[in-house]
């Protein structure tokens, strides 16, 4: 099934690191979004952490997926929101 559905059913405070590896943002947006991002912080236990793989994509336009990530994970209210440009994501902590 897909993620964005499963995550759903999920207990609260279940998990204390995700690796949130997603299809390119062309090929599955919602699981960008913040309604997304609130659901990976619902299921994040106190103080768990988090890896979201953006890859490159539009940085050859200007564009920062990394960067936009992190406004919204950081809306969400993820702290301590670093991008690793060498693992292309961004690592954050509940």
């Amino acid at each position: 099934g897909d993620i964005s559905h499963l995550i759903k059913g999920m207990k609260d405070k279940t998990f204390d690191v995700i690796i949130h590896d997603p299809p390119r943002f062309s090929h599955a947006p919602d699981l960008y979004s913040q309604s997304f991002y609130r659901e990976l912080f619902r299921v994040l236990k106190g103080r768990g952490r988090l890896f979201h793989y953006v890859g490159s994509v539009g940085e050859s336009r200007g564009r920062s997926l990394a960067s936009e990530s992190s406004r919204r994970l950081a809306s969400t209210g993820f702290k301590d929101i670093k991008e690793n440009k060498r693992l292309q994501g961004v690592f954050a902590r509940k």
